[in-house]
């Protein structure tokens, strides 16, 4: 029989535990809703830049963001640095290191994932975690050296694993390849002439001249896709971190709550078994004297 005094102690423990998960669910809450006012849409810039991809005919074309060769690759993850999310991070590690062969290069950001897979006998880069505040230069560190690394090691391919936000109860681990991106300029597969007139309207029978050479043109509209896509997932992994800690932290509620409802019932009981227990030592005590005299 556990003694009242510590029944009493864990019953009021519980209690203080869950005040502070209320209030730690409604600050992560209040997080979430305000990042997702603050996010930007970038749709009318991403309709411009299909529309550029859409004019380049790289169909004769050879470069090596756009010809996949048999090498190894950069697997990128994206971690939280954020309190609440083990769960969350493990699957992206462990997502990405199913991914992993021998000679692959691995990409951490966040502190968290580096901790996970430093268990692992793997060479990794890290990366600071991604700050509420997604900075510029942040994506456009990651994205810099995401094509250097391709190019120095003449990497075939380059993904990126990351916690996708579908909703705010649901976050599903999602794989994004990067390199190689010939599926980016859709006149390869004949699929200009099915698309609606562009910001830039050209004519059937006339061409586009460029200015640069097809390679300096290709390797800058890659090096923009690039950085607007990171930005992207920056943003789906941020708001997928703060929704997965409300829920996290709204499952831990619920099970304080039934905790503290199996303590309460332990409580009551042991103060019942208490009772009974002196009543009856009170009822024997009391027969024990009556039949030797001392009371009538």
């Amino acid at each position: 029989m556990i003694p009242l005094t510590i029944l009493r102690k864990d019953l009021a423990f519980n209690k203080v535990m869950e005040n502070i998960i209320e209030v730690l669910k409604g600050v992560a809450a209040t997080e979430y809703f305000h990042l997702q006012s603050k996010r930007r849409s970038f749709d009318e810039f991403e309709g411009h830049l299909r529309d550029l991809f859409s004019q380049v005919d790289v169909g004769n074309f050879r470069h090596p963001f756009l010809n996949a060769q048999p090498s190894a690759k950069n697997i990128v993850m994206i971690t939280s640095d954020s309190g609440f999310l083990g769960e969350l991070n493990m699957s992206v590690v462990n997502y990405g290191l199913s991914q992993y062969r021998s000679g692959d290069s691995l990409t951490v950001i966040g502190k968290e994932g580096v901790r996970y897979i430093s268990e692992q006998d793997a060479k990794y880069v890290s990366f600071e975690g991604i700050d509420d505040d997604i900075s510029y230069s942040g994506v456009m560190k990651l994205r810099d050296y995401i094509i250097k690394e391709f190019f120095s090691k003449k990497l075939s391919s380059t993904v990126i694993v990351y916690p996708h936000f579908v909703s705010f109860s649901v976050q599903k681990i999602e794989q994004f390849q990067l390199f190689p991106c010939r599926f980016l300029f859709p006149q390869e597969s004949g699929a200009l002439g099915s698309q609606q007139a562009n910001f830039w309207e050209v004519s059937t029978g006339e061409k586009i001249i460029l200015d640069s050479s097809l390679k300096t043109t290709v390797e800058y509209l890659v090096r923009i896709w690039i950085g607007q896509l990171i930005n992207l997932i920056f943003w789906e992994s941020k708001l997928s971190e703060w929704a997965a800690r409300v829920m996290h932290l709204e499952r831990s509620s619920n099970e304080i709550r039934d905790q503290q409802k199996k303590l309460r019932l332990q409580y009551f009981r042991t103060m019942h078994e208490r009772s009974d227990k002196s009543t009856r030592e009170i009822f024997v005590s009391r027969m024990a004297l009556m039949k030797s005299g001392a009371i009538v």
